[in-house]
């Protein structure tokens, strides 16, 4: 039961971000515009106005996170209708960046939800997740199975330590075959 709430709740916060999207005209019109969105023109769009806005800033909000999700968005928009949707807002997006960065709390409020629909559609549908995802992930697990281990062992330091590195291993190998998959933003 917990963990159907947990996932309507996921359903409704993303149908939330969609539906403040669409108020505010961010998907439509993909049907109605001749030139479709592409990866390129998204990242022409971004180099173009990458002066617009202070070196720091286009590293705090991730700027060329959003260049990645259009190639992975474009890799999946002949299987995906709401990717192909989610072109033509990414290429708004591109456009309008540096105004929303430089607009005050509200707007890049407004630029960090937009990215982050884009960055959770492709991670709760395509299954992709950001580089070195897991490693962090299987090292505190192997730290908690490693505590209780040696917990009930009475080795709490050898147990952790071990715990430790074979999370770290772990870790690296589901990245890396994520990586080989090319499953990552």
């Amino acid at each position: 039961m917990l963990y159907f709430n947990l996932y309507a709740a996921k359903i409704y916060i993303f149908a939330d971000s969609l539906l403040y999207c669409c108020k505010n005209n961010y998907f439509c019109g993909v049907i109605a515009t001749d030139k479709m969105a592409t990866a390129q023109s998204i990242k022409e769009e971004i180099s173009k106005h990458r002066d617009e806005i202070y070196k720091k800033d286009y590293t705090f909000y991730q700027i060329d996170t959003l260049a990645k999700c259009a190639v992975k968005v474009e890799a999946e928009a002949e299987n995906c209708p709401l990717c192909a949707e989610m072109l033509t807002d990414m290429e708004k997006l591109a456009s309008e960046y540096p105004q929303l960065l430089n607009s005050g709390s509200v707007g890049r409020a407004s630029y960090e939800k937009r990215l982050n629909v884009y960055v959770d559609h492709l991670r709760q549908k395509h299954g992709y997740v950001r580089e070195g995802f897991y490693m962090p992930v299987c090292i505190a697990v192997g730290l908690a199975v490693g505590f209780v281990a040696g917990w009930l062992s009475g080795y709490y330091v050898p147990c952790m330590a071990v715990a430790m590195v074979i999370g770290y291993i772990v870790g690296t190998a589901k990245d890396r075959h994520v990586r080989k998959k090319g499953k990552v933003l």
